[in-house]
């Protein structure tokens, strides 16, 4: 059975203030959601951080009592980076493995190559730094093929118009790339005034280039798939036993029910009932008898 279900919004950033970051989880509640994903962040390239550099994450029970289990909470991470020796520290990291869902900010063109090819992350996304950097039709589609996600997040067009103005381009270039393929609409909302219902999230898709079907599938169907992924990634391969069946079956052509099925004794009986009827006649009948010849 599929444990997410519901609206999800993977990208609400931390805030050591509890009262606001409960303010937002409070509006999304009212507003439908059911998955949410509290952001952290992790900067490769300012980093000089000795053993694990990624951040512990945070606790999230704490506020899942707050919200006495309203809402799913979720562990992301958000790693900026620019160089592909990221791949040695996130192969390295035991703090990696306890986020639910990994997000990546490509700051370059090769960055964002690696990041489609062979990092090993959900979504990718940007800040306001890179917003306008450039993408690849081919990576666009490797990445596709690798389950991983484009974000758009809409409260930072909300508030700023030159960011509205970026983060058109930026989710235009989604769909001239690659059709708007793979692309998932989060908050990143820091007040609970930034947040929007469900429904007007999938009419503001219509503005950043997707089709209805793929603005309700940027809120729901999508963010679903990021977090079976996510959690198939996590916990890796698995094992699976076949037994085989010991009860022998004459046809392969049988279904179960069919084999599952007691054998009822009617036709039996018809065929017991058959033979007593014909012995009775082999009996009734006698020979012929010999008609003497007239001399």
């Amino acid at each position: 059975m599929n444990k997410y279900t519901g609206f999800s919004d993977l990208c609400v950033p931390y805030n050591s203030s509890s009262k606001e970051l409960l303010g937002i989880l409070n509006e999304l509640i009212e507003l439908g959601y059911k998955n949410v994903a509290i952001e952290q962040i992790y900067d490769h390239d300012s980093s000089d951080k000795k053993g694990d550099p990624i951040p512990v994450p945070i606790d999230l029970k704490p506020l899942s009592k707050e919200l006495d289990g309203r809402l799913r909470l979720l562990n992301r991470l958000t790693i900026i980076y620019t160089e592909g020796t990221i791949t040695l520290v996130t192969t390295r990291s035991v703090n990696l493995r306890s986020y639910n869902v990994v997000a990546v900010i490509p700051r370059t063109l090769d960055a964002f190559q690696h990041a489609c090819q062979t990092m090993p992350c959900d979504i990718i996304s940007y800040n306001s730094d890179t917003v306008r950097n450039r993408m690849a039709r081919k990576f666009y589609f490797v990445a596709v093929n690798r389950n991983i996600m484009f974000e758009i997040k809409y409260a930072p067009a909300i508030v700023n118009s030159n960011d509205r103005k970026d983060i058109i381009n930026r989710s235009h270039k989604y769909h001239s790339y690659g059709k708007s393929k793979n692309v998932i609409i989060s908050s990143e909302a820091r007040n609970r005034f930034q947040v929007r219902g469900p429904y007007d999230i999938a009419n503001l898709g219509l503005i950043f280039g997707l089709s209805e079907e793929q603005s309700k599938n940027s809120i729901l169907a999508l963010p679903r798939k990021v977090l079976i992924s996510a959690d198939s990634r996590r916990h890796g391969k698995a094992g699976l036993v076949v037994k085989i069946r010991q009860k022998a079956v004459d046809s392969d052509d049988y279904s179960d029910t069919e084999v599952e099925e007691p054998i009822s004794d009617s036709e039996e009986e018809e065929d017991d009932d058959g033979e007593d009827q014909d012995m009775e006649q082999e009996e009734v009948q006698e020979p012929p008898k010999k008609i003497a010849k007239k001399s």
